[in-house]
């Protein structure tokens, strides 16, 4: 079903978008960007990209063998190859900070739950249970910096909303902000907040917390920037990407200014990017090859982003 709709998602993408698809056009590329190249071109569907700690290798999620499985590769897109192997889908790769274990989604014990496994597909274990019911859910994992927290949505309460799990102890927290629909949670570099997607305003948009839900702060309110815009945290933490909800990615200051286009031809798919160690990469999926594919763009280092260079 979940390809099914990924494939509705792509032609009705491209159909929209026939002028940028059917000729070369404007660039696509914003100020920003110095280059960009494409990583996967498989046949299938290739999505949500999750860079290795020492920058090398990047884990996301393919269809390459006519099921959804968590995959690997070096940088360059070579030497790809399946880290899971099974029937049942496993999706939304997040690699640990030491590089030593990567958590996923699966629904190999009947419903979408998180899963760890080592960083070379040995020794999968479940982090989360179907509890109270069996159709209880939890998806979309993010480490924290230190490595001994997740953060992950589920619908455990009935309403879909983030968690906290402690690694160490298994002790599992909501992040919990009132009765609105929270989704694609992610610690901040410090470990001091929590950036999140939300309809609590009654339109979907950014905001930071604390730990704890609180202190809250709405990020680039703007109508362009709704549609669960889900984001990533640059490694310093001075910088967000998120996704726009005419599918173009973005970049502003992590206090919600000067944003920015990073694409302008409105086929970025999926829903999180992810930022390579040093900052200066930003891996995201994207349709312009007429599939969903993985993608990687190499900023340009101006005024704004020396400036954020010398403040590390």
């Amino acid at each position: 079903m979940r390809k099914f709709l990924w494939l509705l998602m792509v032609v009705m993408i491209l159909n929209s978008s026939a002028a940028v698809a059917g000729s070369p056009g404007p660039s696509t590329l914003g100020p920003l960007v110095a280059f960009e190249v494409q990583l996967t071109t498989s046949e299938e569907m290739d999505y949500i990209p999750s860079f290795s700690p020492d920058g090398k290798r990047m884990v996301f999620t393919s269809y390459a063998t006519g099921r959804e499985e968590i995959w690997v590769m070096d940088l360059d897109g070579t030497h790809a190859r399946p880290l899971t192997n099974g029937p049942n889908g496993n999706w939304s790769p997040a690699w640990s900070p030491d590089g030593k274990a990567i958590a996923f989604t699966s629904n190999r014990s009947g419903a979408n739950q998180i899963w760890l496994m080592d960083a070379n597909g040995s020794n999968p274990r479940p982090l989360t249970q179907a509890d109270p019911l069996p159709t209880t859910w939890s998806r979309d994992p993010s480490w924290s910096r230190d490595g001994t927290m997740i953060i992950f949505t589920s619908n455990r309460t009935g309403k879909d909303e983030n968690w906290i799990m402690d690694l160490a102890t298994q002790k599992q927290w909501p992040h919990s902000i009132g009765m609105a629909e929270h989704w694609h949670p992610s610690f901040s570099p410090d470990g001091q907040q929590v950036l999140f997607s939300s309809n609590m305003s009654g339109a979907w948009g950014l905001w930071l917390s604390d730990l704890r839900g609180g202190n809250l702060v709405r990020l680039a309110a703007d109508k362009r920037f709704d549609n669960n815009p889900a984001a990533s945290w640059s490694p310093d933490g001075k910088r967000i990407v998120f996704r726009t909800a005419d599918s173009n990615l973005w970049i502003m200051d992590s206090n919600g200014s000067s944003p920015s286009p990073l694409t302008v031809d409105g086929m970025v798919d999926g829903w999180r990017s992810s930022w390579s160690p040093d900052g200066k990469k930003i891996a995201y999926t994207s349709l312009r090859s007429g599939n969903s594919d993985i993608w990687l763009i190499t900023l340009k280092i101006g005024a704004r982003e020396r400036r954020h260079e010398n403040d590390r």
